[in-house]
């Protein structure tokens, strides 16, 4: 069966009873999967693999560690030549309008508190702790 979340999750797999049990992935609206045995609604085992192709594990996890900041397309395609910095997983970076905030799945503006995508449709309404969030952590557009 198929479900379709309000957040644009999506959940493709088997039910009992109206509750997610055995095989089953849960799509994601910024590309992320993940793939799950479920008994009765619940997870029993699961592996989560990022739009970009890197699959999470909990054991040996080498991405961007504190030995290896490296992002995961530098440990496929391997690093980029002095003078030509990479940023952010995707090189180049999507281009930011000043003043707004890279968020990851798109950008802050901090005017009107929304995350727009990268080809400007309204993704969500910023919380206030992912404003001080991004306002903290991420790089800002420039004009």
């Amino acid at each position: 069966g198929r479900y379709t979340f309000p957040s644009g999750t999506v959940y493709n797999g088997l039910f009992l009873d109206g509750q997610f049990h055995g095989e089953g992935s849960l799509t994601f609206p910024g590309g992320g999967t993940f793939h799950a045995t479920w008994h009765k609604g619940k997870m029993v085992a699961g592996s989560y693999d990022f739009k970009d192709g890197l699959s999470y594990s909990q054991k040996d996890w080498e991405y961007c560690s504190a030995g290896d900041r490296r992002f995961f397309s530098e440990h496929v395609d391997g690093l980029r030549p002095a003078g030509d910095a990479q940023v952010t997983n995707e090189h180049p970076p999507p281009r930011l309008p000043s003043g707004m905030y890279d968020v990851g799945d798109g950008y802050l503006d901090p005017q009107e508190g929304k995350v727009y995508s990268f080809s400007h449709r309204v993704l969500r309404v910023a919380s206030d702790e992912e404003k001080r969030w991004a306002r903290s952590k991420c790089r800002v557009g420039t004009a």
